[in-house]
């Protein structure tokens, strides 16, 4: 079984993903005015999940 995957859109997909990303350091430091090493390593660990999944659904949105 072969999960989908399609470069060109993950590329597109990360770069929306990275938006994201930078939107919510903004919101953390604007609720708790400080980012923590957790935050940091979070964000690394999600942005590519974030973006294969934005990705899934880019793909089935093609269909």
């Amino acid at each position: 079984m072969h999960f989908p995957f399609n470069k060109a859109l993950f590329e597109k997909a990360f770069w929306i993903a990275v938006i994201l990303a930078i939107l919510g350091w903004v919101g953390i430091y604007l609720i708790w005015r400080e980012y923590t090493t957790a935050d940091i390593i979070g964000m690394i660990v999600a942005v590519p999940i974030l973006a294969y999944l934005i990705q899934v659904l880019m793909l089935f949105k093609e269909k």
